[in-house]
């Protein structure tokens, strides 16, 4: 009798057991955490979770992971190991990169489309499904916002300028001054980058403003002796408006974006903060798109002018040696093309890549970090270095098994986990140095009438 007691006594147990798959919102930013766990299952369960999306071409992306539950009967991507699937260990972000295609793979698949008649971002749309025992016991639908419901946009009217206002929600509105990023892409051109590094910030609550140097109408066709001077009319454009902090305006650029972010505050004192996303501190040559390969390597031409006149630029070399202080021929072009960054009104940050076969990022950070030490700067300066990135870093959790291959022409460097760090700290990184490097004395006061 007293067995059958236990025996019915574990069975109630055992049956009282149901797995529940918990989401923190369906509804994030693109670089959030996943905020997804699963309790209710005994200690030492398997759990498998699976992830999929379609990217921006309709090709269907996949991954999944094998989880085994703690003594509690919970499982936390952020803190439970995966011991088997597209990767293994512990990483947040370990679904996003490990995602791969059903066909052939592309280098940045992340859902970019724009909403209809908008200059804002569609979400990017990801299914996870939780699986016991072989059976998908449950299916959620996550939305990933580059923007998000709080952020509104509008296109800047002003002659000179091609640029667009990403906006947080009240911002423009409530009476006060606010500080403001400048966002610039790469050498992609066009401004459809610049919108996204925009974007993102104003999801994380910062004004930006998108700027275009090149490849749009009414700006150079190629980046060949482009001008930075867009950036300072940005300046003055934004200086005039009620809502903005005139002492908190700082720029960000990725790549060649990093390059003119970097020359632009140089030139520009009321730049107070500088982000360079594997950009160069000293410009490289320019480029011509009826060339190939298009990049730096095509013409022997500068890539940007300042109020008419040519930046210098280095000399393309196959095997440049631009840290080898021996190199007498090296080193005096590097003195020639240096942008004098020393001169920036506030600190920089420098993102960058050690695979880096594009742009030679992590080289290059560690000649500006040379520079800056002998010119005695006394600005809060950071460097933020992935041995294992190449050239493409992200600030969005996408996949990254495909990132290092862009052809034959155009070697970016990186691998899937290197970049994946570099996505998941980078990004990061850029959002507490600028809130660090923009706080404002003003920015909490009612703008004048």
């Amino acid at each position: 009798m007293r067995r059958f007691a236990l025996l019915s006594l574990f069975l109630a147990c055992a049956n009282s057991y149901a797995a529940t798959l918990n989401i923190i919102s369906a509804d994030s930013r693109a670089d959030a955490p996943l905020g997804v766990s699963v309790s209710g299952v005994r200690p030492t369960d398997v759990v498998e979770l699976r992830l999929a999306m379609r990217d921006s071409k309709g090709t269907r992306w996949r991954s999944n992971a094998v989880y085994r539950a703690d003594l509690e009967g919970r499982v936390d991507p952020s803190t439970t190991a995966a011991e088997a699937g597209s990767y293994t260990g512990v990483d947040q972000t370990g679904l996003f990169w490990s995602m791969k295609p059903d066909g052939a793979g592309r280098p940045s698949p992340f859902p970019i489309k724009r909403r209809d008649g908008d200059l804002r971002f569609e979400p990017a749309i990801f299914t996870l499904e939780m699986v016991i025992e072989g059976n998908v016991a449950e299916t959620v639908e996550l939305r990933r916002w580059i923007d998000g419901e709080d952020v509104s946009a509008f296109t800047v009217e002003s002659p000179g300028l091609v640029a667009n206002i990403y906006a947080p929600r009240g911002v423009l509105t409530d009476g006060r001054r606010h500080p403001v990023v400048i966002t610039l892409g790469g050498s992609e051109g066009g401004i459809e980058s610049a919108n996204m590094y925009a974007a993102w910030l104003a999801s994380h609550g910062f004004l930006a403003m998108s700027v275009a140097y090149y490849r749009m109408p009414g700006l150079p066709k190629d980046l060949v002796r482009v001008p930075i001077d867009p950036v300072s009319v940005a300046v003055d454009w934004l200086q005039e408006q009620s809502y903005v902090d005139a002492s908190g305006i700082g720029v960000l650029g990725g790549s060649w974006g990093g390059t003119i972010a970097m020359a632009a505050a140089s030139h520009d004192q009321r730049l107070r903060a500088v982000v360079s996303i594997v950009g160069s501190p000293a410009p490289f040559r320019g480029i011509r798109r009826d060339i190939a390969p298009a990049d730096f390597r095509a013409v022997d031409e500068p890539g940007l002018t300042l109020k008419g006149n040519d930046l210098p630029f280095l000399p393309y070399r196959e095997d440049s040696r631009w840290l080898d202080e021996e190199d007498a021929t090296a080193q005096s072009a590097l003195k020639s093309a240096m942008l004098p960054i020393e001169n920036i009104n506030g600190p920089l940050m420098l993102v960058a890549a050690g695979d880096d076969r594009l742009g030679f990022s992590g080289e290059m950070a560690a000649v500006a970090s040379r520079y800056l030490a002998k010119h005695h700067r006394d600005k809060s300066d950071e460097i933020v270095y992935f041995s294992d990135a190449g050239h493409l870093i992200s600030p969005f959790w996408q996949p990254t098994s495909y990132r290092h291959d862009l052809g034959p022409y155009l070697q970016v460097g990186g691998t899937p986990t290197g970049y994946a760090r570099a996505d998941r700290e980078g990004g990061a990184a850029v959002i507490r140095f600028l809130r660090s490097a923009l706080k404002s004395n003003r920015d909490s006061l009612p703008a004048s009438k």
